[in-house]
């Protein structure tokens, strides 16, 4: 039996796997993996596997459909209840073997709530493959804290997001890489230098639509029609990402793409995107002085931006930005400070010019309140989130315009 388990990182391992193995959870040996189980993540440069090579792999490498038993999804990852996170367990269930399933971590109805992470109602609602009271259901309860997703009745419908785009498209964008930027040597090597920073921007993807979806539900409102602006380094996938969603009802979305620019991922994203939001999108690339908002937004998206330019550009785009806001819109800012404790504060510092700055969670997508501890089941995820708090050189910051 091919059993895989995907972890945060390789520091989560022994806490993820005692999580299934524990008698306390699984008293019935439901769900409980074997012990050749086979450890992965996202960020993992391991990428020549056989999944029994005793390493720890890239979860993303391309890999046979139908080739695993069981996916397990450990208790570090966060499980956030958005649009990404269904179209990506949909791509999950496109590996499994008939009659295989994925096992995750399930939080009761108010803490799921409370952190806008994976519910049984969530998962129901979602993947729910039987008509009216007849025909099998794919959502299974196996015990405390754990459910089983399969393939049911039917297939759940497509979920077209920028998950799905890079399921699709990840052995083109190899293929492309070898064929322009190879100069000879390990072919490895040059694969692997190609595919984990691929594999770091779109894991990123998924916590950060997450956090945009939860705060556009809770300053704007989930049903009110939404315009947004984003002005990063992501191609588009956010933009589109949240028009696609039917957890919020974003109209319409326009991106600057501020910086280089890889013609072979614009290009294939431009192309995947535009089948499903037509002109709802609209992209632009260009040099932070010539982003230029010519419209009022509902929201505004501002991240990974303020350690590559100068900090008086930085101002005068929040500037511009909190000038084409709507009443009752939402500016948002999300850079990674990285434990720069005099960019936390000079951010800060420009923020608060325009209003009181709120923050939110990228690890749970919530906001953070200064005497509120926030729970997960790892606890070494606790201990990132009280970090988290303290330092805020990751967090998301919005300014809400009323």
């Amino acid at each position: 039996m091919t059993q895989v388990v995907l972890h945060l990182g390789e520091q989560y391992i022994e806490e993820d796997l005692e999580y299934y193995f524990s008698d306390e959870r699984d008293k019935n040996n439901q769900v409980r993996p074997d012990r050749h189980i086979y450890s992965m993540t996202p960020f993992s440069e391991h990428i020549e596997m056989d999944f029994a090579d005793g390493k720890v792999g890239n979860f993303f490498y391309p890999v046979l459909p139908e080739a695993l038993d069981r996916i397990y999804i450990g208790i570090s990852v966060s499980l956030f209840a958005n649009h990404w996170g269904a179209s990506f367990i949909l791509e999950l269930l496109k590996h499994l073997k008939p009659g295989g399933s994925i096992i995750v971590p399930v939080y009761p109805e108010g803490q799921a709530a409370e952190k806008d992470f994976w519910s049984r109602s969530f998962l129901e609602n979602t993947f729910l493959s039987r008509e009216r009271w007849t025909g099998f259901s794919n959502i299974s309860a196996e015990n405390d804290g754990v459910m089983s997703i399969r393939v049911g009745r039917k297939w759940p419908a497509p979920m077209p997001s920028s998950i799905e785009w890079f399921f699709k498209e990840r052995s083109n964008l190899l293929l492309a890489s070898v064929q322009s930027d190879f100069n000879g040597g390990d072919i490895a090597t040059h694969l692997k230098q190609a595919f984990v920073p691929l594999c770091a921007m779109i894991w990123k993807q998924y916590s950060v639509s997450a956090v945009t979806e939860r705060i556009i539900t809770q300053y704007v409102g989930k049903k009110q029609a939404t315009s947004l602006a984003h002005v990063g380094q992501d191609y588009g996938m956010l933009a589109n990402d949240v028009i696609l969603s039917s957890l919020v009802n974003v109209q319409s979305g326009v991106t600057w793409h501020v910086g280089e620019r890889d013609s072979h991922l614009s290009d294939s994203i431009s192309r995947y995107f535009s089948a499903h939001t037509h002109a709802q999108h609209q992209m632009n690339y260009a040099n932070i002085i010539d982003v230029v908002f010519s419209d009022s937004y509902d929201v505004v998206v501002v991240g990974e931006l303020y350690s590559n330019i100068e900090a008086e550009q930085y101002r005068r785009l929040l500037q511009n930005a909190w000038a084409h806001l709507a009443i009752n819109g939402a500016l948002i800012v999300h850079e990674d400070l990285s434990g720069n404790n005099a960019q936390v504060v000079d951010l800060d510092s420009i923020m608060t010019q325009f209003g009181e700055v709120c923050y939110h969670s990228l690890i749970a997508a919530r906001s953070i309140e200064p005497e509120v501890e926030i729970s997960q089941y790892s606890l070494a995820v606790e201990e990132n989130l009280r970090q988290e708090k303290t330092s805020k050189d990751h967090v998301f910051r919005v300014l809400h315009k009323t």
